[in-house]
């Protein structure tokens, strides 16, 4: 179809989470599927997602290993060492990009059409469309893509290829390893050849993209279209979907407003040039009447001319009365053939300028109208965000308890698993400390050994965890003016400061981790300046 365009967009990864992969692989448990279904799943179209497996197979989705077990394994046969788990054995955050998270689709109409064909597919949430069959065409674009990224990344580096077709618009998640030809892990080797900036990430993913649609796209009747981060169209959470819907309505409201604005100026310009029409229009008029005028004058003229000679041939005037007055009858069609060029001058001018004003008036209208109907259609779409707003925050009002209740839950027991990481470490260097010292040194330093642990993590939590968690969860789930007064509230210094929130380059795990971390910082009593000798300190 026409201006139908195809997607392919990359968020890299410094790991694969339990919960992505349950996603992509639809390993949920009963309740957690329901929970997605009230947003973006449709249950009954699940049987009809699929994966392509290596040689280009297409086959059952496999559920029997999480996409994070595929890539321990394909490593470890290749014996290629994942960067980030020695630090993650540490209790440290991962630092290093080791996964390539890929989403291939296209224009919404033709992706349907390729994995539903002429069904009748019940979009409503809550539809049965169990009897929904799987198109062909919709394996073949799916082969055609998996060929496409085995030819730029090697298939021994596609550690999973779904398809989804139980969403709104039919998709493939593609984790790609990024490795070297040296066979290591190297995010900057393979998509910025060696350059670790933005500029030459976003210059790769043009390029791709332009290959991408040129190799499958077109085969597909869709041509290069904007990549998810151009578009916004990307997997969000409930929390970030509901943000997303309440600014695009106000994005609409906003275009709307310059729409507007746009036809009040050019419907001003309009009204200008018609009264520069209508002048126009009376300038031609009147011009043409003196013309006309000095035409018929000048015919008359010709016509006393005629009788004067007539006159002079019959004896009736004198031939010196007949030159004389030739020659003011012949001066009086000088100037009028004058003003007959200089009107009809003036008349080619006017002309013109009603021409260029009728024409640039025909342009203003078509353009106003133009505007008009993006208006219109402004309205309706903001109508519709307003609506669908207001729809996904009555439903998140509804589920939002269980779901901070869920997420508190999670956030403590990330930071108790923190905590034994911390206590581990803690051990290590303590036992390290022991054997290097002497039998009285040691007793010495067993007597004292709690104050190892003086203000560490795992008293951080003991003595604050349900208000600890809290703020946590809180920070979590964008809520940071109620991470504030519980901080503040339990003796702590302050908020999370400005731009807090989710990266681009982390994942649902680090962004928790950076959530308890920060409400640790948050937590920390305010301290108090002490007086001394008349001075601050």
């Amino acid at each position: 179809m026409s201006g139908a365009k195809n997607v392919i967009d990359m968020r890299p990864g410094k790991g694969f989470t339990t919960s992505q992969s349950n996603e992509h692989l639809r390993r949920l448990a009963d309740r957690e599927a329901a929970k997605k279904a009230q947003w973006n799943y449709d249950p009954s179209r699940e049987h009809l997602n699929f994966e392509i497996g290596r040689g280009g197979v297409v086959k059952e989705i496999d559920k029997s290993k999480s996409i994070h077990q595929r890539i321990e394994e394909n490593l470890k046969a290749r014996g290629i060492k994942d960067p980030n788990i020695p630090l993650i054995t540490q209790g440290l955050d991962p630092k290093y990009r080791t996964v390539a998270n890929f989403i291939l689709g296209g224009n919404r109409e033709v992706m349907r059409n390729l994995a539903f064909g002429n069904q009748k597919v019940d979009w409503e949430h809550g539809a049965d469309n169990t009897e929904l069959k799987r198109m062909p065409d919709i394996e073949a674009w799916a082969k055609d893509a998996y060929a496409f990224m085995c030819k730029k990344f090697g298939e021994q580096n596609i550690a999973a290829f779904v398809v989804h077709l139980d969403e709104a618009n039919p998709h493939v998640h593609c984790t790609v390893l990024p490795i070297s030809e040296n066979n290591r892990i190297s995010f900057k080797k393979v998509f910025l050849k060696g350059n670790d900036n933005k500029d030459a990430l976003s210059k790769y993913m043009e390029n791709l993209h332009t290959e991408y649609a040129e190799e499958v796209g077109l085969k597909y009747g869709m041509e290069r279209g904007d990549s998810i981060k151009e578009t916004g169209a990307v997997h969000r959470t409930t929390e970030e979907y509901r943000r997303k819907l309440w600014k695009d309505a106000q994005e609409k409201e906003e275009e709307v407003r310059e729409n507007t604005k746009t036809i009040t100026n050019q419907r001003g310009i309009i009204a200008s040039l018609n009264r520069e029409i209508k002048h126009s229009a009376a300038r031609l008029k009147a011009l043409a009447t003196m013309i006309k005028n000095l035409e018929t004058h000048k015919a008359d003229l010709e016509q006393e001319i005629k009788k004067l000679n007539r006159d002079l041939a019959a004896g009736k005037i004198s031939k010196e009365e007949a030159d004389r007055k030739l020659s003011q009858i012949n001066a009086d069609i000088k100037k009028t053939e004058e003003k007959i060029l200089d009107k009809t001058d003036k008349l080619k001018i006017a002309e013109s300028k009603l021409h260029d004003a009728e024409q640039r008036k025909s342009e203003l209208e078509a353009k106003a109208h133009e505007a008009e109907q993006k208006t219109a259609l402004a309205v309706e779409k903001t109508a519709k965000a307003e609506g669908k707003y207001q729809e996904i925050k009555a439903k998140y009002k509804e589920i939002a308890p269980a779901v901070n209740l869920k997420v508190s839950h999670e956030i403590g027991s990330l930071g108790f698993h923190m905590v034994a990481l911390d206590m581990k470490s803690r051990l290590s260097k303590y036992d390290e400390l022991r054997n290097s010292l002497s039998p009285s040194q040691r007793d010495f330093l067993d007597r004292t050994v709690g104050e190892i642990f003086d203000g560490s993590l795992i008293e951080n939590v003991a003595e604050n965890s349900a208000n600890l968690c809290s703020v946590a969860a809180s920070l979590y789930l964008g809520y940071l003016d109620a991470a504030t007064r519980i901080a503040q509230s339990s003796g702590g210094g302050g908020g999370p400061g400005t731009g807090w929130g989710k990266r681009d380059d982390e994942d649902d795990l680090d962004f928790r981790r950076r959530c308890f971390g920060m409400a640790m910082k948050m937590m920390k009593p305010v301290k108090q300046n002490r007086v001394i000798r008349g001075r601050r300190r």
